[in-house]
């Protein structure tokens, strides 16, 4: 921005500055017949002190003080003053030559031509009256006069005019044959360039309605003003329409100019999105479109204003138009920088306008003699612009689409892991139907094999009872303690795989609490697992140290111990597996080892951290992949721990600890029990009456009731499930009021 006003700044000073030498006569210009004239700079003489008067005096000028330019271009300083200019020609050649003289100019406020004859002035172009202004603008398109010299003949030519936006006037004498090919030359330019604005805002048109992108319509609209804007400054709209009113051709050029560097500003922040990418930037951008509008506005009613205020506005529109023109190149090249290099013809595009525009005003202002200007050029470099500024905007379609090939194939990659997430989903949803399926087969087998069970062990009572009877009679007293101790060991597994099969996919947090030998609770799973672990060859050890007594649910507690002894099958296959359950104060100790391969430590670290309920190690193995989650939901729920000690290569080490574990128990009475239990209502089961009445009379919420029963069967647990919190297997112990999920709410006796 400091370089913007440093450069306004330095325009503002060039305009004011007049031309400097006085000349004590005019040189004449020597013409040759079939020639073009040279260039008419070091030939024209001006002044500014004409005064009042409105015819001027050829005497009171040619006496008065006169400046000449230096340098090609023809400036005559800061608009607003009524200026005379004078040129003098004579035909060098020995035969008759005609000439056209023209000014360049079409849009004057003020303008007459005059040829003078001695001391008399004979009026050949005025501009002020229309009908002649029309006549001669649409045979020459500006103020233009024939010169038709004879040999030696000599003229002196006077130009008096009054300009409201600039004193620029490139004046040239052409041959007939000079001045009618530029003129068709310019016709073609003009007729180009006006077709490819055209062609380009019906283009942009085309493509906001079909992507509806705004920045597309604002390219389009600043495309139609800068077509017409083309075409009036070409002097076409003077021609036709403005001969008259000179006033309303500077309106309608500041209109066009102030309109098309608003709409371009927008368009780029539309395109560049400056409100979200360079916010600072787009204040500045907001700044000048506002301005450009309120410039726009103002010119309606430019012919009632004062001269002072029309020069002012006359200014400002061309600081607007400028500053949009050297800020923009700016935008794109930090668009490109920031948002990508198929950028590039933005900032191509607006700079090559900067550029000509910043060239066109030094060079026009006479600061540099040596640098010619042609304002014809603004037409193609501003059709340049377009073009560029369009292919950026094909440029970063094209890169749409790429990244939205790319985005779809990333999709499309998204899509397909998602089917196989949910094919695997199915998979593993069909593997724990078949899971269940065989549980459900398992626990049918289970009741059937409890049933012939039933009737071993109500045959070896039977035969127990008659060998009883022979005693006394001389029988075999072994023979019958070995058969009562078998049938009461068969009759404890039964209960418990029959209890434990049918609760076995239960998800209720329910338990029933007994006292059992731990023994009872390993020599069980031995029996069940040894002939299956033979299968591979694997070996199955149990050791038992020592006498121990567990307070927990037995059917729960092997289900998880089954689990987790499944699992060692299943990834071992050298070797075996080993359980040890041992008594550490009073907490049972149980350790499961294997010597399979091991789990990798990402594994270990889901199934330890606990938020993973499911995994597995083995994608390609049969199975849920729930076992070790289940068997830690069971153990928890027991207020035990279950975790992974070691796993490696060699083999894996797990470790569940279990509360209420002793040596030994001490019987006591239901009474006893229920009057050192603080919080909890004791209600005996098997006295069905008595149960009844407590539920109904005690008044005890669900959650702290306890039923003490011998059945631990699954219909009496699912019945009993539904109405109180917890059960306790007679018979009932001490111990069992340590155990966690009583001793809170207990007393120790």
């Amino acid at each position: 921005m400091k370089i913007l006003f440093a450069f306004l700044t330095f325009m503002a000073l060039a305009m004011a500055h007049a031309p400097r030498a006085a000349a004590a006569e005019i040189p004449v210009l020597e013409l040759h017949a079939g020639d073009d004239a040279p260039a008419l700079a070091p030939f024209v003489r001006f002044t500014k002190q004409l005064g009042d008067v409105k015819v001027p005096e050829l005497e009171q000028i040619l006496g008065g003080p006169l400046q000449n330019i230096d340098g090609p271009t023809i400036h005559f300083g800061p608009p607003g003053t009524r200026t005379a200019v004078l040129l003098k020609v004579r035909n060098a050649s020995r035969e008759q030559g005609s000439w056209i003289l023209t000014t360049g100019r079409g849009s004057l406020k003020y303008f007459r031509l005059y040829e003078a004859e001695g001391a008399k002035l004979d009026l050949l172009v005025d501009g002020t009256d229309p009908r002649a202004a029309r006549e001669n603008l649409g045979t020459y398109q500006a103020f233009s006069t024939e010169l038709v010299l004879d040999p030696g003949q000599e003229k002196l030519i006077l130009i008096e005019f009054l300009s409201e936006n600039s004193t620029f006037m490139p004046l040239k004498i052409n041959s007939y044959g000079t001045f009618f090919k530029e003129r068709r030359v310019n016709i073609s330019m003009v007729s180009g360039v006006v077709v490819g604005a055209i062609t380009l805002l019906l283009l942009n048109f085309l493509f906001f309605s079909i992507t509806g992108f705004k920045e597309f319509l604002w390219l389009a609209v600043a495309e139609a003003f800068f077509a017409l804007n083309t075409v009036h400054s070409e002097g076409y709209f003077t021609i036709f329409f403005l001969y008259d009113k000179p006033l309303a051709g500077v309106a309608v050029e500041d209109f066009f100019k102030c309109g098309f560097a608003g709409a371009m500003a927008q368009f780029c922040r539309s395109f560049v999105k400056t409100p979200i990418n360079f916010p600072k930037r787009d204040i500045a951008l907001k700044a000048l479109v506002c301005c450009a509008l309120a410039i726009m506005l103002l010119q309606p009613g430019l012919a009632l204003y004062p001269a002072e205020v029309r020069f002012f506005l006359h200014l400002s529109g061309w600081l607007v138009t400028i500053a949009v023109a050297l800020f923009l190149p700016f935008v794109g090249y930090a668009a490109m920088k920031q948002l990508g290099f198929q950028l590039w013809p933005l900032f191509v595009g607006w700079a090559s306008l900067a550029l000509f525009i910043i060239y066109s005003a030094i060079a026009s202002m006479g600061i540099f003699a040596w640098m010619p200007v042609n304002w014809h050029l603004a037409g193609p470099v501003g059709l340049f612009e377009s073009v560029m500024v369009t292919l950026a905007l094909g440029l970063n379609l094209k890169k749409i689409q790429s990244d939205k090939l790319v985005a779809d194939a990333n999709y499309a990659r998204s899509l397909i892991a998602q089917l196989e997430i949910s094919e695997q989903s199915k998979r593993h949803a069909e593997e724990k139907a078949f899971a269940l399926e065989t549980v459900h087969s398992q626990n049918a087998l289970l009741h059937a094999s409890g049933h012939d069970s039933r009737q071993v062990i109500l045959a070896l009572n039977s035969a127990v009872a008659v060998l009883k009877g022979q005693d006394r009679h001389g029988g075999d007293s072994e023979l019958v303690d070995m058969l009562e101790s078998s049938a009461d060991y068969l009759n404890e597994i039964v209960s418990t795989t029959i209890s434990g099969a049918n609760i076995a996919a239960s998800d209720a947090n329910f338990v029933a609490l007994s006292s059992f030998r731990g023994q009872a609770l390993v020599e069980p799973l031995s029996m069940m697992f040894k002939t299956v672990f033979a299968s591979k060859k694997l070996a199955l050890d149990v050791h038992v140290n020592g006498d121990i007594t567990i307070i927990s649910d037995k059917p729960l507690l092997m289900r998880a111990l089954a689990n987790l002894l499944s699992n060692s099958y299943k990834y071992t296959d050298v070797g075996g597996a080993s359980i040890t359950l041992a008594l550490e104060g009073q907490q049972a100790v149980i350790k499961i080892c294997d010597s399979g391969g091991g789990m990798p430590a990402e594994i270990v670290a889901a199934l330890t951290d606990g938020s993973v309920t499911r995994v597995r190690a083995d994608e390609t193995a049969q199975g849920t992949g729930s076992g070790f989650g289940s068997a830690r939901r069971i153990i928890e729920m027991l207020q035990g721990s279950l975790r992974i000690s070691t796993s490696t290569a060699a083999g894996t080490e797990l470790r569940i600890t279990l509360p209420a574990a002793f040596p030994a128990v001490t019987p006591v009475s239901a009474d006893e029990l229920r009057d050192n239990l603080r919080g909890w209502s004791l209600l005996d089961f098997d006295d069905r009456t008595s149960f009844d009445a407590g539920l109904a009379t005690d008044g005890v919420a669900k959650d702290r009731t306890i039923a003490l029963t011998y059945d631990d069967t699954t219909v009496t647990r699912g019945r009993l499930s539904q109405i109180v919190a917890m059960v306790a297997i007679k018979p009932p112990c001490r111990e069992l009021l340590q155990h966690p999920l009583l001793g809170s709410a207990s007393e120790q006796i």
